[in-house]
């Protein structure tokens, strides 16, 4: 801050919160270049400084006299600048190493189907039919279902296999993109 500058001190504190931005504004309308306005504040004013970047982009220069915890303090200064002085620090997106699951797997038991002599291709098509984009579908067999892979496969479905200690197999579909 040159010699000559002045700084007009505003305590956000005691003004009602949707007083405060015009306040400000008001304020830094009055203001000389080289001229500031030092913000006190009980919390860090981020969400101001995001107001100032899209609307006087280049005219302002935002430095941190004071941090917290219980007041913050932040001169505003007028003038021609390329950099405004500050710049939040961007907050890193952490990258979900879990697959998120939305909706529990459609599981099909045809065990019953083969006990009393029907075939569950009926209801395997009816199951298929039902999916929701992205939802696995388990089917329980008594063998394994090779032709089954070749048919859903034609559908867009890759399939994970395996028997069971009791013989039985379960083969879990998933379609590919999904």
């Amino acid at each position: 801050m040159s010699a000559n500058a002045i700084e007009h001190p505003i305590d956000v504190r005691t003004i009602a919160p949707r007083h405060k931005h015009p306040t400000i504004f008001n304020a830094w309308n009055e203001l000389k270049d080289g001229d500031s306005i030092l913000i006190i504040n009980d919390h860090d004013p981020v969400p101001l400084y995001y107001q100032f970047a899209c609307e006087f982009e280049g005219t302002f220069r935002w430095e941190y006299q004071d941090r917290g915890p219980e007041v913050w303090r932040v001169r505003i200064t007028k003038g021609q600048f390329a950099d405004p002085g500050f710049k939040p620090a961007k907050k890193p997106v952490a990258p979900s190493t879990v697959p998120i699951e939305f909706a529990k797997p459609l599981t099909l038991d045809t065990r019953p189907y083969f006990e009393r002599g029907e075939t569950p291709c009926h209801a395997i098509d009816q199951a298929v039919a039902t999916l929701i984009p992205g939802q696995k579908f388990v089917l329980v067999v008594p063998f394994e279902p090779v032709p089954l892979y070749a048919k859903l496969g034609k559908e867009g479905f890759s399939h994970r296999a395996q028997q069971l200690p009791d013989g039985t197999w379960q083969v879990e579909f998933m379609k590919s993109g999904s």
